[in-house]
């Protein structure tokens, strides 16, 4: 915590202060997550109205007084205190809400790796008829199997760059841009006879 136990004492209200002791470390350890959703829940209120109360003091003091300040420095203090104390703790809450559903993801990882070990194999029975003097030809996947292999051609796009190298080789493009260009002129003039 940010403030001392005193201060914290002068500051805060018996509701208050228990729940900013139930963000130390070790009541952090002993909340489960829908504790640790509660106390967020309610340090979020908190940290909001302390921090509207805060913007709300200071209005109300530059339109009493005249200056950004208010009448003194430290017109709001306390309540920019509250404010930045539950600001704290929310953090703290939050980062251990955190932890614990790491925690919870390890533990359902492990049990489901652990099952998985324990669990029997379950071999298939080969099915029995007549043997053949030749073993089975088994299938093979192509060695590209994981692409689209295109015929001649490692990946589909290897074909497009390809193809794109022979527009260019016939000077296909080249060709169609002249078309394209003469077409923008004749309708520029059109455009221009009104």
């Amino acid at each position: 915590m940010p403030h001392a136990r005193n201060a914290t004492k002068k500051l805060l209200t018996a509701a208050e202060r228990a729940l900013a002791r139930s963000g130390a470390r070790d009541a952090l350890r002993t909340l489960d997550e829908r504790q640790l959703r509660a106390k967020i829940a309610r340090t979020r209120r908190q940290r909001d109205k302390y921090c509207d109360l805060f913007r709300r003091q200071r209005v109300a003091a530059r339109a009493r007084t005249g200056t950004k300040a208010g009448a003194r420095g430290d017109a709001n203090r306390r309540t920019r205190e509250k404010a930045a104390l539950f600001a704290h703790l929310l953090a703290r809450f939050e980062r251990r809400l955190e932890e614990v559903w790491v925690a919870a993801r390890r533990a359902a990882r492990k049990s489901t790796r652990k099952a998985a070990r324990t669990e029997p194999r379950v071999r298939k029975p080969l099915a029995k008829g007549p043997r053949s003097k030749k073993p089975p030809v088994r299938a093979r996947a192509p060695r590209s199997a994981g692409r689209a292999a295109v015929a001649g051609f490692v990946s589909p796009r290897a074909k497009g760059v390809d193809s794109q190298r022979q527009r260019y080789k016939s000077r296909g493009v080249a060709i169609h841009a002249h078309a394209r260009s003469r077409g923008r002129r004749n309708q520029a003039r059109r455009d221009r006879r009104g």
